[in-house]
């Protein structure tokens, strides 16, 4: 496995961020995902409503929302870390507060907690786009330095 360090790029998180997963993450193009946010194990992202997605009352689906979160989760942890290494879900547990309101747009805030040599832990909450109060909060944990491929190979390229 090889990982590249991102962090001495002399380019923001949140442009390494949006060069990464808005150029080449196809479930970032198919579902609209944007970037809002990303700095030291923070970050946020928007998905816009698409009537595709939705259920049958006219909302975003509930699976639709929790990969919003686990992909939040995982940039989050790249940002606290430094590297795009591959990472991998342990553990994800979504638990829904109350229904997604239909025909509106959701977004994820994530905080990174810590990590162990090999498991990062995060802590996060989604949001109907206007509202205060959670739809959903999250809590997980990740494998660091997993076999998968490392993520970071071409952002130095796609942002200069």
């Amino acid at each position: 496995m090889t990982t590249r360090d991102i962090s001495n790029l002399g380019i923001d998180s949140l442009t390494k961020a949006r060069a990464f997963f808005g150029t080449q993450h196809p479930l970032f193009k198919s579902f609209s995902v944007e970037i809002n946010h990303v700095h030291n194990g923070h970050s946020e992202m928007t998905m816009p409503f698409s009537a595709t997605l939705a259920d049958g009352r006219g909302a975003l689906h509930r699976g639709v929302m929790v990969t919003l979160l686990d992909s939040c989760c995982g940039l989050s942890i790249f940002s606290a870390l430094g590297t795009m290494q591959p990472i991998a879900t342990i553990d994800l547990r979504v638990d829904f507060l109350q229904e997604i309101p239909p025909a509106t747009a959701l977004i994820a805030v994530i905080d990174y907690v810590g990590r162990t040599p090999s498991i990062a832990y995060i802590t996060g909450k989604a949001f109907a786009v206007g509202s205060h109060d959670p739809v959903a909060t999250v809590a997980g944990s990740f494998a660091i330095g997993t076999m998968g491929p490392a993520f970071d190979s071409s952002i130095g390229d796609s942002v200069k």
